[in-house]
């Protein structure tokens, strides 16, 4: 049950560094947008950079998970023997 629970945390922490980068990005670049007078080219340029920051923080979270993942496995494997 326990694995359920952390892999529903993952994906509750994936989805809201990809949702918050994206929207984030977006809300910036409107704003600056509408700031500057210089529309669209703010809201494409902070989108897109958006984009790539969440999917690099899905990344390192994926990448972090999946070593604990791994260390507890060790450590259960090493209990057992």
């Amino acid at each position: 049950m326990r694995e359920t629970w952390t892999g529903l945390g993952l994906l509750f922490r994936v989805s809201a560094l990809t949702l918050g980068a994206t929207f984030g990005s977006l809300g910036l670049g409107l704003a600056l947008d509408h700031a500057l007078g210089s529309a669209p080219f703010g809201t494409l340029c902070l989108m897109v950079m958006g984009i790539w920051l969440g999917t690099l923080a899905v990344y390192r979270s994926v990448k972090q998970a999946n070593e604990q993942i791994i260390a507890q496995s060790r450590r259960k494997e090493e209990r057992n023997s």
